[in-house]
């Protein structure tokens, strides 16, 4: 007797946790003359660099790069700082194995900067780990019997193979040039650098990256006594990474965050600063599943033997539902009269942060705050380049239908386009497309035989049963179950009783003749 086995690999979520921690930074402007005299915008991002575990505790390293622009008391023109805050954070995870992997991303919920006086500041950041605990298993189940004179009774998995779990990173290196009409940079003061869109396609050996760049920057013009200049623009990337395991036909699960964004100012071939070149590295979490349907062996049974199968109640995974949906949303902007008024909108932004997901019925319930930004002209002379934000409550609800509580997910989020009215000079709408993307995963049980043990045929027994009897279908017969009771083949009893398929009913009366003696 020989066995035929199938393995499925799995990669299991096991829990998902948040831990909220703040990260304070004390810094000091670099130019010598500069002295702060307000503070008109500051952004940041959160990145990972790697995470360790000991004793239960889950290591963070990571670097906040963050840049702030903000006036002097010198002149109308704005400056700009950037610079990096490395950190470590120390999180308790509760019931840990060892043997698991941890996933982590970052997001930023909330900064301030305080002043401590004119030259030096504190940058404070919430932060809000969002970690993924994850176990590789292997499920081994017998599939077939290789045996003479041996029935068999199968039945259909649909399971969710993990092909690979990677991380890999795409350089981005594009160019563009300063607007005809604009002068050359003498300058670059503030730059904001986002993915408006992106796409990633699997093919044979490689996956395909393609989207956008939303392109902000402001900076001094080479020419004294112009006002300062602004570049909003949108710009194309793509390119492919090689992934020996991808293919078409799989199911990809791929994050995408963008890290190291360099804005450099060059010249051109007319030798003027006019030039711009953008170098940033987009890290890819690189997830690829495979949808299989496998036969596996659910009983079996021999007239002339005893086989004994061993049963084990596993949990496998299958795929529940994947998920892609876009939601708009409508931010009003009340600007600050102190400011004066809006004259020219240079930029609009917006970001999503998402701070609970709940399962609910049907679906999943994404909820969190959305943020709303304009960098604008007013018509204050002295500090005419201004900011406004304004945060509000964001509500979205995604499909998946037949969710359970106990079922995983993974999902991740993003802005994809935003754009600006001026409703009046006092009031600005900022209209925004959030896209969200999800995978869910059902666990489920089932008894599956692992091994099959021959021992030895109890004779006394066989000859025990009736050679020949009549038998009346009772509620839950079926004619595997008689045939295995009786020492039969489903074959015979539907040749004796010239059954035209396997299906019996309540109350059908049939001859049943034993095979063996």
């Amino acid at each position: 007797m020989e066995l035929e086995k199938n393995n499925i690999h799995m990669s299991k979520i096991l829990k998902n946790e948040t831990a909220t921690f703040y990260v304070n930074h004390e810094a000091g402007l670099t130019e010598a003359d500069d002295m702060i005299d307000n503070i008109i915008n500051h952004h940041e991002i959160v990145s990972v660099d790697n995470t360790s575990i000991r004793n239960n505790q889950l290591i963070v390293n990571g670097t906040i790069s963050f840049g702030m622009m903000y006036y002097t008391n010198e002149n109308d023109m704005a400056k700009g700082t950037e610079s990096e805050i490395p950190f470590e954070e120390t999180i308790k995870l509760n019931s840990f194995d060892e043997n698991c992997n941890v996933d982590v991303s970052l997001i930023v919920l909330s900064s301030s900067v305080k002043l401590i006086d004119p030259k030096n500041y504190i940058y404070k950041v919430q932060i809000m780990a969002n970690i993924t605990v994850e176990k590789m298993e292997d499920l081994e189940a017998v599939s077939d019997i290789q045996r003479e004179n041996v029935m068999t009774k199968y039945s259909n998995l649909d399971s969710l193979c993990i092909v690979a779990d990677t991380s890999d990173t795409f350089r981005v290196s594009e160019r563009l040039s300063v607007p005809s009409g604009k002068p050359a940079i003498h300058k670059i003061i503030w730059q904001d650098v986002k993915i408006k869109t992106i796409n990633t396609k699997m093919l044979d050996g490689m996956i395909h990256i393609g989207g956008e760049l939303k392109v902000f920057l402001i900076y001094i013009p080479e020419e004294e006594g112009m006002p300062q200049q602004w570049i909003d623009t949108i710009i194309n990337f793509g390119g492919t990474i090689d992934v020996a395991e991808a293919r078409e036909d799989l199911i990809s699960y791929i994050n995408t965050v963008l890290h190291n964004v360099d804005i450099e100012a060059d010249m051109n071939q007319d030798n003027e600063i006019k030039d711009i070149s953008i170098t940033a590295l987009l890290k890819l979490n690189i997830k690829i599943y495979e949808e299989r349907q496998i036969d596996i062996l659910e009983d079996v049974y021999a007239p002339d033997a005893n086989l004994v199968p061993v049963v084990e109640e596993q949990k496998y995974q299958k795929l529940l539902v994947k998920n892609e949906s876009r939601t708009k949303n409508v931010v009003k902007l009340d600007i600050d009269q102190s400011k004066g008024h809006i004259l020219q909108i240079c930029s609009s932004d917006a970001e999503v942060k998402i701070d609970n997901i709940i399962i609910g019925d049907s679906g999943l319930k994404a909820v969190g705050k959305i943020k709303a930004c304009i960098i604008y002209i007013s018509s204050d002379d002295a500090q005419p380049l201004c900011c406004q934000c304004k945060e509000t409550e964001f509500e979205h609800r995604i499909d998946a239908d037949g969710i359970m509580p106990e079922d995983k997910y993974y999902m991740n989020w993003r802005v994809e386009q935003v754009s600006a009215n001026m409703i009046s000079t006092n009031e600005v709408e900022v209209k925004s497309v959030v896209a969200l993307e999800t995978i869910v995963f059902r666990t489920e049980k089932k008894a599956f035989i692992s091994q099959i043990d021959e021992k030895p045929i109890d004779m006394e027994k066989i000859n025990a049963a009736p050679m020949i009897k009549g038998y009346v279908v009772q509620p839950g017969d079926t004619l595997w179950k008689l045939a295995k009771e009786n020492y039969t083949t489903i074959d015979n009893i539907m040749k004796v009783n010239e059954l035209p398929s396997e299906q019996i009913r309540r109350g059908d009366r049939l001859l049943i003749i034993k095979s063996c003696q």
